[in-house]
């Protein structure tokens, strides 16, 4: 059946990251005209949504295979500052405590600081301190699948805004958990081994993730996955679109006991999320710091900025490359069906991305 297609049209773009591998739910429409083969319409719905454009496209890299992603890139949560009951909808670029209630950064130590590291932590410089990632899963979402555009109503509105394509399965405004289908991805996973996992960056904003699990038998949501993060195992790669991979070295923010994260901690476990280790173009905050010139921090690769993305595992549009993990699965889960869940807290802006992917776990068969 083709897409029934009707469009909702907002202003700007912002951060957009997703999973690739296993592939998520919210990658459902790509099989649609508009979307099949990796193609992406311009938001009056017409073809022309091209790599260089701004504000469209869910671009990415799956090595030499297709990446075909649809809108998954679309499902996020805006206007969400730590600590708050709840997202406001509107403001990714407000650098402010969103409702008030004071919350306090987590992640002052400098080597997980994506933005303006330099600032002294929870000072008035320190104009990050608010935004999801300074103090991990702490901020609030629409939903732990994702909100179809990301914003208070249809799609979004305000400063960050992203555009989202209503089709036959999803409109904008809506919540992943609730009207996105199963999507069985034929990825089995077996019980106290190690499974890779893969995600790409349409418009980077920093920060720090985390892969959580839910058994399907359960609500798909943010409480349930935060039973379940998975650890990881410390290997971490890039996955260029030649399909070579290189190793890069990972850094992880350790809960530390008493709610404060720090990069000390030895190999990841539970509950330790991974550090995005692609840079931002320099925003200038810091003195001495020029818009658009440099790095927020050193790049992983040799980095070329001579294409037309301005970097090839740094800045903004990073989406050429992919990241890949290595996570564990525990000893103890039972085997079964479940969601994976993803969660990236952004930095630089007040938003949260999230998607779901359906995988099964099973007990290794020894022959």
């Amino acid at each position: 059946m083709l897409a029934t297609v009707a469009l909702i049209i907002l202003v700007g773009a912002d951060a957009h990251g997703f999973v690739i591998v296993p592939p998520p739910r919210n990658a459902v429409d790509n099989n649609t005209p508009l979307f099949a083969g990796g193609k992406f319409p311009l938001a009056n719905g017409k073809p022309g949504c091209a790599e260089s454009s701004s504000v469209c496209g869910c671009w990415c890299s799956n090595g030499t295979s297709p990446c075909e992603p649809g809108q998954s890139c679309f499902f996020f949560s805006q206007g969400c500052s730590i600590g708050c009951p709840s997202c406001d909808g509107k403001n990714a670029r407000l650098q402010k405590d969103l409702c008030g209630n004071g919350a306090k950064p987590t992640i002052c130590d400098r080597r997980l600081r994506t933005y303006n590291i330099p600032a002294e932590c929870d000072t008035k410089v320190d104009k990050y301190k608010h935004n999801p990632w300074r103090a991990p899963g702490t901020a609030p979402i629409f939903d732990a699948c994702g909100k179809a555009g990301g914003g208070e109503r249809e799609g979004c509105v305000g400063s960050g805004a992203a555009f989202f394509t209503d089709t036959e399965y999803v409109k904008g405004g809506d919540l992943g958990s609730q009207v996105l289908p199963e999507m069985p991805s034929g990825t089995v996973w077996y019980i106290g081994q190690e499974a890779e996992t893969m995600w790409g960056i349409r418009a980077n904003h920093g920060g720090g993730y985390q892969y959580r699990l839910c058994p399907k038998s359960h609500s798909v949501t943010e409480e349930c996955f935060k039973k379940m993060p998975l650890p990881f195992t410390g290997k971490q790669s890039i996955l260029y679109r030649n399909g070579t991979r290189q190793r890069i070295n990972s850094k992880y923010a350790y809960a530390n006991g008493t709610g404060v994260f720090t990069a000390d901690g030895g190999v990841p476990g539970m509950g330790a999320w991974a550090l995005n280790p692609i840079p931002d173009t320099n925003q200038g905050d810091a003195p001495g710091t020029k818009p658009g010139v440099g790095l927020e921090f050193p790049a992983p690769c040799d980095d070329d900025a001579s294409g037309p993305t301005k970097g090839v595992c740094s800045g903004e549009r990073p989406f050429h490359i992919s990241i890949i993990d290595e996570v564990k699965v525990p000893e103890g889960v039972a085997p079964g069906e479940y969601v994976l869940g993803f969660r990236w807290d952004c930095e630089e802006t007040a938003q949260v991305w999230s998607s779901c992917s359906d995988i099964t776990i099973a007990e290794e068969i020894i022959v």
